[in-house]
């Protein structure tokens, strides 16, 4: 047996020591060499970026470039993406966004897939490719959480009047938090937190998602045409209308599917499917239903990637308390605590004069408030009429004045060649065009919500029927929630405030802010979401815009080097 004292060799031992010692130094070396050449690969590469269409990438006021070097530079120019779990991460996380609209090739994410194999299995790759792959899932990254937090657009170029703050300078600590969220495998997360927390847009993206799984099992069946559909009919359509209705969600899976009459439960379904489209909810299956029913999931979807788009403009940011004017939708509602309290039914104005998108705070109301005809109005509504009908300003209660404020009797006018400088003002009433109340706030288009006395006007399913202003179904009980002083102000005194036909304003102890927003979907409690028509008429240009912008992008990642 061998004694423990014969195996103890220290000369030996510390010669292993010094051997093993070695070694790892020339490995730190080794490795503090390999991480240099790549800080430097990193530096060559971020230089060429600037001079690339991916560079020249917008982002707020200043460029994916300068965005990406500045990332790199708190990071002395150390790489990020050259391990596969990573690398796995950012390739889920850019997949997921298909369900906001968008798609992991507008990012690059076909390429750094396929060069994400490479890194892992080819030991041999070059520093300067491996730099080259760096600074683009880098780049990737960034650009998804810029364009989830601020859209792929500029606002300003839709609706100028959106009046967003400017953009701020991106602080450092917003790119420390992105690189951690890498480096502690929380990119996912990352993702999630650059995307709108409203309720609304996780209700927009599950939409998409069924809709994506509807068109990849073939979309939806198309209905012939016909009579009208109505409730109580027997009619060989109606199992397909039922399948179409079952293939978007209206309705729930029924014993009787095969059925050819037309009974209740298939209406309720096909008038919920009117209301969530902004059709008039009568259960029959008219032109316009039966156009609605048949657009393809394919247009649907497009649909959809646009409101989406408008979601990452709208929802950042929300105050606590705010009113918010849908105007698609045809609806108004009054948000407290970040909760919607209050809603109801708005008039907007016609596809030719329509209410603007803007961001603007209510300072006070106009209690009784007299109506001064504006310019437009005067010069082609009511000239064109006063020239055959000189006695229909009395019959409304317009008076006319001039440049002294003197009344002028109108059949003293030549309305063919009226002089300059007249002013027409309705008196105020219950029966004047602004009603009992009206809300101000700032604004370039002298628009303004406001009381009316068209109140049938509000059953109507699509109530684009104003100049410009926002019409406002029961106004006074908006006016007690914006004035939010139950001591001076209730239902009572407030309607005695104002019956008595004298002009009086009220300020608010605190502006209420006001967003007056354009969706042409309709999204319901039960977070359905439907699509209404497109009032005014702009999808098509932000479709356009957004796919050249999104077609220039992807190229900018393809042509990369």
């Amino acid at each position: 047996m061998v004694s423990i004292h014969a195996q103890y060799n220290p000369p030996k031992m510390l010669r292993h020591a010094r051997i093993a010692l070695v070694l790892l130094i020339a490995a730190c070396a080794h490795a503090q060499a390999h991480e240099t050449a790549m800080q430097a690969a990193i530096a060559t590469r971020l230089h060429a970026l600037a001079q690339q269409p991916l560079g020249r990438l917008r982002i707020g006021a200043g460029t994916l470039d300068a965005l990406v070097t500045r990332f790199y530079a708190q990071r002395a120019d150390a790489p990020l993406w050259q391990s596969g779990p990573r690398l796995r991460a950012l390739d889920a996380a850019l997949d997921g966004l298909s369900d906001d609209g968008l798609n992991a090739r507008d990012y690059g994410g076909d390429r750094l897939a396929r060069d994400a194999q490479r890194i892992s299995r080819d030991a041999a790759m070059t520093d300067a490719a491996r730099a080259d792959f760096d600074v683009r899932a880098t780049a990737a990254y960034l650009l998804a959480l810029m364009q989830l937090r601020h859209g792929v657009l500029d606002v300003a170029t839709f609706y100028p009047d959106w009046d967003a703050p400017p953009p701020r300078a991106i602080p450092n600590t917003w790119l420390d938090a992105a690189a951690h969220a890498v480096e502690t495998g929380h990119i996912a997360e990352a993702f999630t937190e650059a995307r709108p927390n409203a309720p609304i847009y996780a209700q927009l993206r599950a939409a998409l998602q069924r809709l994506h799984k509807e068109a990849a099992e073939g979309g939806w069946p198309a209905l012939p045409n016909g009579p009208t559909l109505r409730p109580g009919m027997h009619d060989a359509r109606v199992p397909l209308l039922r399948q179409r209705l079952l293939a978007s969600g209206d309705m729930t899976q029924t014993a009787h599917s095969g059925s050819e009459d037309y009974g209740t439960a298939l209406a309720d379904a096909v008038r919920a499917f009117q209301r969530w489209h902004g059709l008039q909810a009568d259960g029959a299956v008219g032109p316009a239903t039966l156009a609605a029913l048949n657009v393809p999931v394919t247009t649907r979807i497009a649909q959809l990637r646009l409101n989406l788009e408008r979601a990452r403009w709208y929802l950042h940011d929300l105050p606590s308390r705010y009113v918010q004017v849908d105007l698609a939708n045809y609806r108004l509602d009054y948000y407290n605590d970040g909760q919607r309290v209050w809603s109801t039914r708005v008039q907007v104005g016609t596809p030719r004069r329509p209410t603007p998108v803007l961001r603007s705070d209510i300072t006070h109301l106009t209690l009784d408030p007299s109506w001064i005809v504006p310019p437009t109005i005067l010069r082609e509504d009511l000239l064109p009429r006063l020239l055959h009908d000189p006695g229909y300003l009395g019959r409304i209660g317009l008076r006319v004045f001039d440049r002294q404020g003197q009344v002028v009797p109108d059949n003293a006018i030549n309305w063919a060649q009226p002089p300059a400088g007249l002013t027409l003002r309705q008196d105020p009433g219950p029966n004047g065009a602004l009603g009992l109340v009206a809300f101000r706030f700032a604004n370039t288009h002298e628009v303004y919500l406001h009381d009316t006395p068209h109140k049938a006007l509000f059953a109507q399913a699509r109530r684009a029927f104003s100049s410009g202003c926002v019409r406002v179904e029961n106004a006074m009980e908006l006016a007690l929630l914006v004035l939010d002083d139950p001591v001076r102000w209730n239902a009572e005194t407030l309607q005695t405030a104002a019956s008595y036909d004298v002009t009086r304003d009220v300020p608010l102890h605190t502006p209420v802010p006001l967003r007056m927003i354009y969706w042409t979907v309709a999204i319901q409690p039960d977070g359905h979401v439907g699509i209404v028509p497109d009032v005014y008429h702009q999808d098509a240009a932000l479709r356009g815009a957004l796919d050249d912008e999104l077609t220039r992008q992807r190229k900018a990642f393809m042509l990369a080097e």
